[in-house]
Order: C-alpha cells, then structure tokens, then sequence
C-alpha cells in the first residue's frame, strides 16, 4: 500500500530511495569503521611500555630467579623501578635467599671506654647464632685466657695465654669466629737494635704492642694484615712491621710519611687492594703496602673522625658543632678526589632534640656503630 493510503504513483516504502549525501554515501548506511579502536599514539605507546615492564612470560621461574640472583645489587634495584610486577619478583623471598643465605649475625665492637672489652650484640632476632662468639674454641689451640685486642670486620685480634704462662708469655692471634680458624703470628724478631731494647719471649718489651693495626681483605677474609708501629718519636711513627698472611713474615720498613702525620691509635686499620689505610690527627690518610715500598699520603675532605670501606671504596665520615653528620667517599683513588655521598642530622637518627643525657662520648659511639653497619651493608 501506498504512504497515506494513496496510490497513484505506485512507489512503495520500499522502493523509495534512501536519501544520500551530497557525497553520494547514504546516510543510513553503517560507517566504515576500522576493527581495531583507534588508539592514541601516548596511549598506544603506554601499552607497549607496560607490555614490555612485565617480566618474561616465556622463562620458567626457577631460571628467571636464578639469573636474578646472580646480577649486581644496583642492577637488581634498577630492576624493582621498571613496574610493580617487577618489583614483587625482585623481592621474591627466594631471590632473597639465593643472594644472602646468611645474613649478619650481630656487630663486634668495644664498650664506652676501652677497658670494658670487646662486646658482641646479637641480630639475629633470637635464631640460633652462625658462630661462636664466645671463641670457646680456642681451647682446641691450648690456650686457657684471652684478651681481643683489636677488631676488624669479623676478625679478632686477641692475646692468648696458655695454662701456667707468666703475663708477658703470650702468643698474638688472629682468629675468625666464623670459621673457628686461628693464625697464631710469629714473634718479631728485631735485629741491630740498641741494647735498651730488649726482648723478653722474642718480644719488644718497651714498646706496647697492644698497639697493632689489623686490616683484612673484604673479598678474601683469609687475606689479612697487622701493623705494628715499632718506634714512636713524640707520636710519630719512626718504624712499621707488617705482618701479611699470604707471606707469613714480618716485614720492617722505616717510615717515609711525613713528620706532620700522626696516626691515631684508637682508629682501624683500612686494608683496601693491598694497600694499608691509616688515619692521622690532621686530617689526613696515610697508606702503605704490605711490602713496605709504596708510602703515600691522602688529604681527606673533613677532620677525619675514621674510615670505614663500603663497595669497595674508601669512606671517611666527620660530624659538624651543629651535630650534622657528612659522610665522604673517595671515588677517584688516583687523584684523591671525594666526593660528598651523604649528610644526615645526628639528632634525627636518634629522634632527639639533644643528646644533654648522654656523655659525648656514648653519642659518639652510637653514630659509629650506625656507620659502620651502614657501610657493611652497603647503604
């Protein structure tokens, strides 16, 4: 039937025409869209990004925590930075575990004053200890008494004494709690010396020899070094022994630093490369190898109040009158080029406005613990 009932033209609804454009495309017909969604190229780009952060679909997981495992600390934290789900694989237990089956056990250090001895604080949180800090084997070497002398790292310096031995008679060892392994040193003999020099057990009994240096190799603890001033001259070393463990001798050598360069004797040795690290009074460091041949002195950035080795760099630290602590690194060792790593108020890290109910001398030794844990783990 025709629209309005009429007929006369005899065109139906459905032979009419659909009305076209002046481009001559209908416009009721469906548009010619693509059939993908058109996509921004930002957006296009956003989901080719996060297609790529997502960590590798087609490697198992036992073999992707495995090469992670295996690659640099820096390279792993770049590596949390990429997206989330990268995140939560780098710091998947497993990888964790792979990379540090053993975690610190605990700090050696001294008490306030020197006479309190050595201390050992525990962080393990309760877990059965990885070592004896009670260096009750060295029962096993015959010795009934000792005293640690010096610390370094995980290596004690100590004094021992075996059953019915006089003060005087007793034998300097180096000893690793974690291995239960000793290294007694050998006595230093010391040839055309003047006669008020005299030996007692092969020992030089004028001169303290409580003041020793011990230095170890980070990569290679068994790889260590002990320095012992033989001759002071109103502070000034005038002669070193070195003991090196990879000789197992001493080795004499007069001091070529020069007479401005007073080491300070409450401050560790730095065994870095090979090279023996000291600190002096005035703001400086002064080396030496283990051979005695290569002397050398460092200017440092700061009054040095110590130094410490993190990452296979040399560090040293100084703490202003305003209790703000600097912290310098020594980058270029060639040149002898610092450069400013970290600053930190030494009131904050103790979330105190002062320290008015703490001697000087406790701050101090809470700020070196923070640094040196910091640097052993490689903050």
């Amino acid at each position: 039937m025709s629209r309005g009932g009429g007929g006369g033209d005899g065109v139906t609804e459905q032979d009419t025409p659909p009305a076209t454009s002046p481009r001559g495309r209908s416009e009721d017909a469906p548009s010619r869209s693509p059939s993908l969604p058109v996509v921004a190229p930002e957006k296009k780009k956003k989901l080719m990004r996060e297609h790529e952060q997502q960590p590798s679909a087609e490697l198992p997981d036992d073999v992707l925590i495995e090469i992670l495992s295996r690659v640099g600390y820096k390279s792993l934290c770049r590596f949390k930075c990429v997206s989330r789900p990268w995140l939560d694989l780098c710091s998947g237990l497993d990888i964790r575990k792979r990379r540090s089956p053993q975690t610190l056990s605990g700090l050696y250090f001294f008490g306030q004053e020197h006479d309190e001895g050595l201390q050992f604080h525990d962080l393990a949180g309760g877990a059965p200890p990885l070592f004896n800090a009670g260096l009750s084997f060295l029962a096993s070497y015959h010795y009934q008494r000792y005293s640690v002398e010096k610390c370094c790292g995980g290596l004690l310096l100590c004094m021992c004494w075996k059953p019915r031995s006089v003060q005087v008679d007793c034998d300097y060892v180096v000893c690793n709690p974690a291995t239960d392994k000793c290294t007694v040193l050998p006595a230093i003999e010391v040839r055309d010396r003047p006669e008020t020099l005299r030996l007692v057990g092969g020992h030089l009994c004028d001169i303290d020899l409580a003041e020793r240096f011990l230095g170890f190799d980070t990569a290679n603890p068994s790889n260590f070094v002990v320095v012992v001033p033989l001759a002071y001259y109103f502070d000034v070393i005038g002669e070193l022994a070195i003991y090196s463990s990879e000789t197992g001798r001493w080795t004499f050598a007069l001091n070529e630093w020069s007479r401005d360069a007073m080491v300070r004797r409450d401050q560790p040795a730095i065994f870095l490369n090979g090279i023996i690290h000291l600190t002096t009074f005035d703001s400086s460091i002064v080396t030496v190898d283990r051979e005695g041949k290569i002397w050398r002195e460092i200017k440092a950035p700061c009054v040095s109040e110590a130094i410490g080795l993190s990452q296979g760099c040399l560090h040293t630290w100084s703490v202003d009158d305003c209790c703000q602590l600097f912290v310098w690194v020594l980058e270029d060792y060639a040149s002898g080029k610092w450069t400013l790593k970290h600053t930190a108020n030494v009131l904050g890290l103790f979330g105190r406005h002062s320290c008015k109910d703490d001697s000087p001398t406790r701050c101090w030794q809470f700020i070196q613990i923070i640094i040196h844990f910091s640097l052993l783990m490689g903050r």
